[in-house]
């Protein structure tokens, strides 16, 4: 992979420092700025135009929801917060974010992969944003067709599944844990995919790999398996 050109935002200066040593370690990922509001991000997005820019959410002077209005016409935002409030999150992509990742979702080792993703023209979302999002997809994807685009685009659950982690066992991914779920719930590929807004193929083959992690060889060997780890 190329060099990713970095900018990253947030007031808080141990999250901050934390996120600009984990870029400085990564070689295909060049840190070329850091600010501490979201008025010193446009700033900085100008002067410099760099391949992506990671935002916190809340920060003075100017916020990351106000900020990525004018970034995103620089570069792709990811919104990278510990946020969860479903109204923070549709704006930011109301506003042109690219993505959406709470901090305690994400596995840092794979941020490179996931940035170069979403600086190819993917979407990046973990778990509890799109939880959110779906929960009240229906009137703000009618009025604005990004965020409909964000909770469908199969390339977002692609590139989420491989960053974020879910606490769940057998080390499945927050999408996968949420689709094991509705497994055990004995619904079909056919309704988990309407649910989820995405296509029978894709419920498939994260089924085959929760089956994979699982060690099973069943869906009814599976839910078996989850709702005995349950207990």
């Amino acid at each position: 992979m190329s060099t990713l050109r970095v900018l990253i935002a947030d007031d808080n200066g141990v999250v901050r420092t934390g996120l600009e040593q984990i870029l400085n370690a990564l070689p295909d990922l060049e840190l070329v700025g850091s600010a501490e509001n979201g008025k010193q991000a446009i700033d900085l997005a100008q002067e410099l135009t760099p391949d992506i820019c990671l935002l916190d959410v809340r920060m003075p002077v100017m916020t990351g929801v106000e900020a990525v209005k004018t970034i995103s016409c620089i570069c792709p935002v990811v919104m990278l917060t510990h946020s969860e409030e479903h109204e923070v999150i549709n704006s930011a992509l109301r506003n042109g974010a690219r993505g959406y990742v709470v901090y305690n979702e994400i596995q840092m080792e794979d941020l490179s992969k996931a940035l170069h993703s979403v600086a190819g023209g993917a979407s990046l979302m973990s778990p509890s944003a799109i939880t959110a999002v779906m929960s009240g997809s229906g009137s703000d994807a009618e009025a604005n067709p990004r965020i409909s685009e964000t909770v469908t685009d199969e390339r977002a659950t692609d590139s989420t599944t491989e960053v974020v982690r879910g606490r769940s066992p057998f080390g499945l991914s927050g999408r996968e844990a949420q689709i094991m779920e509705l497994v055990a719930d004995g619904l079909p590929n056919k309704e988990i995919a309407g649910q989820l807004f995405l296509s029978e193929k894709t419920v498939k083959n994260h089924t085959n790999r929760i089956f994979s992690k699982m060690g099973v060889g069943s869906r009814a060997e599976a839910v078996s398996v989850w709702f005995r780890n349950q207990l």
